[in-house]
């Protein structure tokens, strides 16, 4: 039996199986011939035009908008050293101080954003420090002030564009 000739039978059994057979199941079917109905057959064409001449019932759906996300910020945070691994430009940088931690860049490699940060803001971080947080503290002080300044935890820092002071953002695990 030809390959094209099973799917052709299975769907004749099923048709007798539920009582209905169809008119052009009586004549051999030509796997190359005939395989299309005719109009006498008992089974025509599928017409658009007459099959969806029907009534359906739509029910009303109500539509709301999703709220906006918080965008919050993502950094990141690829590089580990000090001054010589911010003055490569490539990325921002985990700085690891006795006294606190501190993600920065330099303002003109993109650093910056830091200064547009604002208290409650979300922060996520990925290699380095990776996690959710909160600005939850901002300072701004003059640059080369001690690390001591930082009271422990974790910093977000760029310097401002006035070349005088730095901007130090306190992230808090959210």
């Amino acid at each position: 039996m030809t390959r094209t000739r099973v799917p052709l039978l299975a769907a004749l059994t099923l048709l007798a199986a539920a009582g209905i057979v169809p008119a052009a199941a009586a004549e051999p079917v030509n796997p190359l011939h005939d395989s299309i109905p005719a109009a006498t057959s008992g089974v025509g064409p599928i017409f658009a035009a007459h099959d969806a001449d029907f009534d359906v019932d739509t029910p009303e759906v109500a539509v709301t908008e999703a709220p906006e996300p918080d965008p919050g910020y993502a950094f990141d945070v690829r590089l580990a050293g000090h001054q010589e691994a911010l003055d490569l430009c490539a990325g921002w940088v985990f700085e690891d101080f006795i006294a606190g931690d501190v993600v920065s860049s330099h303002n003109h490699c993109g650093g910056d954003v830091v200064l547009d940060l604002e208290v409650g803001d979300a922060v996520t971080l990925t290699g380095y420090a990776a996690g959710e947080y909160e600005i939850t503290q901002l300072l701004t002080v003059p640059k080369y002030t001690p690390a001591s300044v930082l009271a422990g935890g974790l910093w977000m820092q760029t310097c401002l564009w006035d070349g005088v002071n730095m901007r130090l953002a306190r992230l808090t695990a959210a």
